[in-house]
């Protein structure tokens, strides 16, 4: 069993195993710190007077091409199945219907790939 000195002692470390992308209000010299520069991919900030280089732009278009990705996704929840609000009280049974909504997006995004596939496989056949 856990004390309580022990639960904020894990709290307070940060364990990164992947990359990190995030959006530039992310940018600061704390999280930089934490990530390390293997881990940290989060948008370079432009600041007055100070613009972006054209290395900076290079990596925050790099970057944003992977987080469009998940960010579409992340709309797509929001706009169709409702995770814009909690809708019950506690976090696991938030937590919950928010993981039953995206195993059920997947699902459907994964059927709908499947019949691509299978149409594709049919014009082709011979």
């Amino acid at each position: 069993m856990l004390s309580s000195l022990d639960i904020k002692k894990t709290k307070n470390k940060l364990k990164i195993c992947e990359q990190v992308y995030a959006d530039s209000a992310y940018a600061n010299k704390q999280n930089d710190k934490k990530l390390g520069k293997q881990n940290n991919k989060i948008l370079h900030r432009a600041y007055r007077n100070t613009p972006l280089t054209d290395k900076q732009k290079q990596d925050n278009k790099q970057r944003s091409s992977i987080r469009y990705i998940v960010e579409r996704t992340f709309g797509l929840l929001k706009l169709h199945h409702g995770l814009t609000k909690a809708r019950y009280l506690g976090i696991e049974r938030n937590k919950t219907r928010a993981q039953l909504i995206a195993m059920s997006h997947n699902l459907k995004t994964g059927m709908n790939i499947f019949k691509q596939m299978r149409s594709l496989r049919d014009c082709y056949a011979q």
